[in-house]
């Protein structure tokens, strides 16, 4: 388990938390109003940035630290999952094969588009991330055993056709030492112990600086599939970075820290606020030992406040008593139930800022 790592002349103490600025925001709030929750780094989207605002926008500002003026850790994902889900949810629009993934421009006009490693490699240095992550092949939930061994595969020789094209761009750019990104390499093999393995074994023998946890995280049941987590985790190298990608609730991140788990990037706590969803805790995480309970299947140390309930409305205390973020110092439960009752956009902004605050909390707590 790491406690800190260094990327381009900066430390960064770890565990981290990475909301989901996909296309270069956290949806509803500001880069001041993020830094302001205590939130120290955000992940970005690969393959949208290469649409919006474009590679040659960013390359001309510098890249999306610059465009989005933020100071803290920049993670891109590669795009790969992204990709998947269009093509399952519409296989017209596209299809995987070995040398990458095709793209159709709609199911009618059939102009094609090829997106291959090396595509991925060169959007995320125009992003200007300090961590860029290989594409990989998210196979589906029912995939075939067939599907999953040419999902490792295809996994394998992405992540390092990636890291020829992340080497030649260094190299290109005269990023070396301190001032070169990182490359992280997903592990794939969705609940196969043997995939998965071979998958970081291969994934090692390449070198990267980090690995990912991919593939769907939960089992038949809908529970979240802790072994696997722990499977990828014990076949990495302690000494690299090690990243839950889309996980997770306050309690998966609990678990897998206690795994070795470094980073995590996950939606629930800006959606969850958009749905007046909160996280609060039940007792002062000053005084709060997550550690002492990751054993714990359920989490008793917070709960969530449903801001749409009417008992809210007359509630004139602040959101959680044990909270020092500044909507918990300057705003009531009432305030906020009458904002989202009217479908005021300060709503949404307010309970986002809360909900992340909540999550930074957390990874001091398990610092």
């Amino acid at each position: 388990m790491l406690k800190k790592f260094s990327v381009r002349n900066k430390t960064y103490s770890l565990p981290i938390f990475l909301p989901d600025a996909t296309l270069g925001v956290v949806r509803g709030l500001s880069s001041q109003q993020v830094a302001q929750a205590k939130i120290k780094g955000v992940v970005i989207n690969t393959y949208h940035l290469m649409s919006k605002p474009g590679t040659k926008i960013l390359n001309k500002v510098g890249g999306i630290k610059s465009f989005m003026n933020w100071d803290g850790l920049t993670v891109s994902d590669s795009g790969g999952f992204q990709l998947f889900s269009l093509i399952h949810s519409n296989p017209k629009l596209g299809k995987i094969i070995d040398d990458g993934v095709i793209l159709y421009s709609s199911e009618k006009q059939r102009k094609k588009t090829l997106f291959t490693p090396e595509n991925s490699i060169q959007v995320q240095f125009a992003i200007n991330s300090d961590i860029m992550i290989c594409l990989d092949d998210f196979s589906p939930i029912d995939a075939s055993p067939t599907r999953l061994k040419q999902s490792v595969k295809r996994t394998i020789d992405w992540a390092y056709r990636c890291k020829i094209e992340f080497e030649k761009q260094c190299q290109t750019k005269k990023l070396i030492g301190k001032n070169r990104p990182l490359l992280l390499a997903v592990v794939q093999g969705h609940r196969d112990y043997q995939l998965r393995q071979k998958c970081a074994e291969e994934l090692v023998k390449i070198g990267f600086d980090g690995y990912g946890f991919g593939g769907w995280p939960f089992d038949d049941q809908g529970n979240f599939d802790y072994e696997m987590a722990r499977v990828t985790a014990e076949a990495t190298p302690d000494n690299k970075l090690l990243f839950a990608l889309g996980v997770g609730s306050p309690t998966n991140i609990m678990r897998l820290r206690e795994m070795g788990y470094d980073l995590f990037d996950c939606v629930l706590p800006t959606r969850d606020a958009r749905h007046q969803r909160l996280y609060v805790f039940n007792q002062d995480p000053a005084k709060l030992d997550l550690h002492k309970i990751k054993s714990a299947k359920t989490a008793n140390w917070y709960e969530f406040l449903y801001l749409d309930r009417g008992k809210y409305a007359t509630d004139f205390s602040p959101v959680n008593q044990y909270c020092a973020c500044p909507v918990c110092q300057n705003h009531t439960k009432a305030y906020l139930h009458h904002l989202f009752k009217i479908k005021d956009g300060l709503a949404y902004q307010l309970a986002s800022a809360h909900n992340l605050h909540f999550y930074a909390q957390v990874m001091k707590n398990l610092k």
